[in-house]
């Protein structure tokens, strides 16, 4: 496992994978990892690795560098490695390290919290998390506190301050409590990260401390637990007074989702020996954690409601940009039709076309078709690109040779990794009717002559796709246009469109439909795209369709 750090920020904490070192940690912009802060030095410290263990050391900061609490020696390397899970602080930044010695600390942990293995931890009780416990016990206490659970969080819809307000109340509830921490599990690998602490009392920097075991009872069992760390303490010998101990009674109680899966924790504890918690507490618990569970299910699906409609205006606009990044006409010159048309698989994409006049006197047309490897988001941001290479190289040269290498050029550098455009270049001279042509790892336009024969243009002269080799040769291939010629090119979602039972539209099917299609530019589009929808027979489009057809007019 790469070790990493992760900035604990909100909403959601920030990774950084530790991949070198030495690994900086400051407010310069070249840190590895860069805060803004005010009371963070430029070069704060750094994580070194010496024998094989990573340390961290202070790099003699202003406001000093602390590890679980502990300031280091300022520009000084801390004699101890990092461990997983140990608590980082450069001034108010907090950040926790993973993926180092497994130590006291349980990944996932933050700051002020340190999980344990404690063995005396003994469990004294416990009581089912369904629904609200039973009843009958302390019903109006329950009542009571669902009550005010009700009226603390009623109206929120931060998620931020939900836990906060949840534990303000709880320990209202519940007087004997000293120390309350909330848990919910977070991102991909569900890691259980500490979202609200509370102490009664403000004091010291030291770690409220879980024992392992039970948060796993709790979370798989999904049950309440109440129990006491040091029942069995050698401590409690008749020669000590009890009131000397620090006793500390812990109640622990999962936060079950609308599904009645686990999500969270909470936890309260008390170091108090004379108020300890009791089973009722522990059913009272259950009951007030059942309606703040709910209260914090609710909120977050509310935000993850507004988080997709507010996606989905953002994918709604790009979606416009997008569009208009198409030309709206085609040319419309004596002798010649054009036709085009576009449909995204998902709200935006990656399929690319382009039409437009070309020339000191506009006596050539440029024809720019591609399909980015890859749709959505990724796919139309490279279409916007090349949409936008091509028109600035389109200015400059109508040479066919001399633009495709550039175009190639502009779209390898700082191309994403395994991002490419299958992508076709051609130019048409109105004048003599010629047609000249790039191919860069497209589908061969075909052409249906106006006796009837098929033929594939430049099949036989297939560069590369764009994005991939800078300095590419490609071919240029030129023809004739012929009265009563028809091109027709399209990207591989016509190709590859599926039925229900997953045949494919395929390539024969389309040569079929040209050769016995009409002969008219736009009829034959039109008609091409209808027939693939026919043979989708209502499944979903998986690709991206681009569609462009062209033709000379019989005696033109």
């Amino acid at each position: 496992m790469v070790p990493r750090i992760v900035l604990l920020t909100e909403p959601e904490p920030v990774t950084f994978d530790v991949r070198k070192t030495p690994f900086i940690m400051g407010r310069q912009p070249d840190c590895d990892v860069q805060v803004e802060s005010g009371q963070v030095s430029r070069n704060h410290a750094q994580i070194v690795l010496q024998g094989g263990q990573y340390f961290l050391e202070d790099l003699k900061s202003g406001n000093g560098t602390f590890l679980n609490g502990k300031l280091l020696e300022r520009g000084q390397v801390c004699p101890t490695p990092l461990e997983d899970g140990d608590r980082i602080k450069l001034g108010p930044i907090k950040l926790r390290f993973e993926g180092g010695s497994p130590g006291k600390h349980q990944p996932g942990g933050d700051e002020g919290v340190a999980f344990s293995e404690d063995s005396s931890s003994t469990i004294m009780g416990s009581a089912s998390a369904r629904g609200f416990g039973r009843f009958e016990v302390r019903p109006e206490e329950k009542l009571r506190g669902i009550l005010r659970i009700n009226q603390a969080l009623a109206g929120q819809v931060d998620l931020s301050r939900i836990a906060p307000l949840i534990l303000d109340t709880l320990f209202d509830i519940f007087p004997q409590a000293d120390r309350g921490t909330i848990l919910v599990k977070t991102g991909p690998a569900a890691r259980l990260v500490p979202i609200a602490q509370k102490r009664r009392t403000e004091g010291n920097d030291e770690s409220v401390r879980l024992s392992k075991t039970i948060i796993m009872k709790v979370l798989e069992d999904r049950t309440g637990i109440l129990s006491a760390d040091a029942v069995n303490d050698e401590r409690f010998s008749a020669s000590e007074s009890i009131s000397n101990l620090e006793l500390r009674s812990m109640i622990c109680v999962p936060l079950l989702d609308l599904s009645g899966q686990p999500f969270g924790i909470i936890n309260l504890d008390t170091q108090n020996p004379v108020k300890l918690f009791t089973n009722e507490d522990l059913e009272l618990l259950l009951a007030v954690a059942s309606q703040a569970a709910n209260s914090y299910e609710n909120v977050r699906l509310l935000k993850s409601h507004l988080d997709k409609q507010k996606q989905d205006e953002e994918m709604r606009i790009a979606m416009h940009v997008q569009k208009a990044l198409l030309p709206e006409t085609l040319p419309e010159v004596p002798g010649y039709r054009f036709f085009a048309s576009y449909d995204a698989a998902q709200a935006v994409g990656g399929d690319y076309f382009d039409c437009f006049l070309i020339g000191d006197n506009q006596e050539k047309i440029c024809i720019s078709f591609g399909d980015v490897a890859g749709k959505g988001v990724p796919g139309a941001l490279i279409m916007s690109r090349i949409s936008s290479v091509v028109q600035n190289t389109m200015t400059f040269t109508n040479d066919v040779s001399v633009a495709i290498e550039r175009i190639n050029r502009h779209m390898c550098h700082n191309m994403a990794a395994g991002r490419f455009v299958t992508y076709t270049l051609a130019v048409i001279d109105l004048k003599s009717h010629r047609i000249s042509l790039a191919n860069a790892g497209h589908y061969a336009p075909l052409i249906r002559r106006a006796n009837g024969e098929l033929e594939s243009l430049g099949a036989d002269s297939v560069g590369i796709p764009v994005g991939i080799m800078d300095d590419f040769q490609y071919d240029v291939v030129e023809r004739e246009i012929e009265p009563g010629d028809l091109f027709l090119l399209r990207t591989d979602g016509v190709d590859e469109a599926m039925a229900p039972d997953n045949s494919l539209y395929t390539s024969e099917r389309v040569v079929e439909f040209v050769r016995q299609g009409a002969a008219d530019a736009e009829a034959l589009g039109k008609a091409l795209l209808a027939d693939v929808r026919r043979h989708a027979n209502g499944r979903a489009q998986n690709d991206d369709i681009a569609i462009m057809t062209f033709s000379r007019l019989p005696n033109s």
